[in-house]
């Protein structure tokens, strides 16, 4: 991966090799829909600041070959940590990874995660103000980076803190898709950096790539909003719908079809139901009538609802089946 090879986010890429050959800002927020390919630039700014050829670096760019390129591509540089749920849970996680019972357990307490911690924060603020081992950049890129302030917001106001008086060679990158719902203080003191929505083609051409047994890539683009993610979970989401044919005993069947574990059943679910939504919003747009367009407006804040119940304790096959056979016959998913 390059700063050449990143697909469709040209304004980026320009200011941040930019800044390259100036200052470089120390706080920093990538913000824009998820599956746009923040968290790839991030970590390409990383390689930059870090890589051992100065004729790379001069043209604003990472020779991808040296130890320090390696060892970020692999997320084994120490100089180098994405913060995301992943990185919380193991950082939480009481038994070692050698536990027969560790895998499981990490998936169930992945799940659990909705906001990065104050404790994650505090532990990441440690390592920034430690002596760098290798001389080189510190870069601390933050996933999700609008939870900090959910709870007493005590996580956000730790950070605030850091990047107010940032240590020497050290970059924040914060990644998120709610800029809107950041604090005011984080914003005014991070450079943002504004990431568009990828065009249907290129959704279509990386989810070929990356799950090339993809049933049909261009109707899973079509649902993505220029988000790869949102694709690659649209695609599951088909696959689970057309497992059936269309028919009274569809809703029930496509309910069936959901995956045995709790935590995989409701992401299966809330995809569905993501697809749905679309699907009958986009009727509503093709619809002229008024009253056509009341029932599906009522339809919709149903579905919304369903989503919601989802995350609680309620069974996202009852949730799936019902919200299916509430559909009015004239939308069209496929």
């Amino acid at each position: 991966m390059s700063f050449q090879e990143i697909l469709n986010q040209p304004e980026a890429v320009a200011y941040l090799q930019k800044s390259l050959r100036g200052n470089v800002p120390q706080s920093l927020l990538f913000c824009g829909p998820s599956g746009v390919g923040k968290k790839k630039v991030a970590l390409e700014f990383a390689k930059v600041l870090n890589c051992l050829d100065p004729k790379a670096r001069e043209k604003g760019e990472a020779c991808g070959k040296c130890a320090r390129c390696i060892a970020i591509e692999k997320g084994m540089y120490s100089e180098v940590a994405v913060v995301d749920f992943v990185y919380q849970t193991r950082l939480e996680m009481k038994i070692e990874p050698s536990d027969p019972d560790y895998e499981e357990t990490f998936e169930k307490e992945l799940a659990k995660q909705q906001n990065i911690s104050v404790d994650t924060i505090r532990y990441i603020m440690t390592l920034s103000q430690q002596k760098s081992a290798t001389g080189g950049w510190k870069v601390f890129i933050i996933d999700e980076a609008q939870t900090l302030q959910y709870g007493t917001g005590a996580a956000a106001n730790a950070l605030l803190k850091l990047i107010e008086e940032p240590p020497q060679k050290t970059v924040w990158i914060l990644l998120t898709d709610k800029k809107a719902a950041m604090l005011k203080t984080i914003l005014s003191r991070c450079q943002a950096v504004q990431f568009a929505p990828l065009p249907t083609e290129t959704v279509e051409k990386l989810v070929r790539e990356v799950r090339p047994d993809t049933h049909d890539t261009a109707l899973a683009a079509r649902y993505s909003e220029g988000s790869v993610t949102r694709a690659l979970r649209a695609a599951e989401a088909l696959e689970i719908l057309q497992q059936v044919p269309q028919g009274p005993a569809w809703p029930a069947a496509v309910a069936m079809e959901l995956p045995r574990t709790a935590v995989a059943a409701r992401q299966s679910a809330q995809a569905i139901l993501d697809v749905v939504l679309q699907a009958v919003h986009r009727t509503w747009k093709e619809t002229p009538a008024v009253t056509a367009r009341r029932e599906l407006q009522k339809t919709l804040t149903k579905l919304e609802k369903y989503k919601q119940a989802v995350t609680r304790n309620v069974s996202p096959a009852i949730v799936v089946e019902t919200a299916l056979m509430g559909l009015n016959e004239n939308i069209q998913i496929f």
